[in-house]
């Protein structure tokens, strides 16, 4: 018997009791015992969400570059590194390697390389940070 038939049954003996206040005690319990579930049931989802977080953090690879990548990941992706480090979300960029540039849809990150010449500049929101850092799009 689980818990919500043991309830209704103790509900029950206590409206043929004709024992009123004992029914609308137990009444007040059934409510708590509801917002009991509903409460664990958001703690397990928020404790599953952190064990996704902590795992994805133990698998990220840093580079001198704007972005990150994942272990294991084949073919490795690139994700911006901005995003990561202020919102803990993965965005993955958007790499045209015809023209040389990566941009992040989120946060609006650009970053422009030249394969040839395996540098990378970067443009974040707008404002030209003119440092050249290495980027090689294959292997970081």
């Amino acid at each position: 018997m689980g818990f919500y038939d043991a309830f209704k049954d103790a509900l029950n003996l206590a409206q043929k009791a004709d024992n009123i206040e004992l029914y609308r005690q137990l009444l007040d319990l059934s409510a708590q015992a509801l917002d009991l579930q509903a409460e664990n049931a958001k703690l397990k989802e928020e404790n599953t969400e952190l064990k996704k977080k902590k795992d994805v953090e133990g698998r990220i690879i840093r580079h001198r570059d704007p972005y990150i990548t994942l272990k294991d990941e084949n073919p490795p992706l690139f994700y911006c590194s901005h995003c990561f480090d202020s919102e803990h979300v993965l965005v993955q960029l958007h790499c045209d390697y015809e023209e040389g540039s990566c941009y992040c849809p989120h946060c609006k990150t650009n970053a422009y390389f030249t394969v040839e010449k395996g540098r990378c500049s970067t443009e974040l929101s707008g404002e030209d940070i003119s440092s050249y850092l290495s980027f090689d799009p294959y292997n970081g």
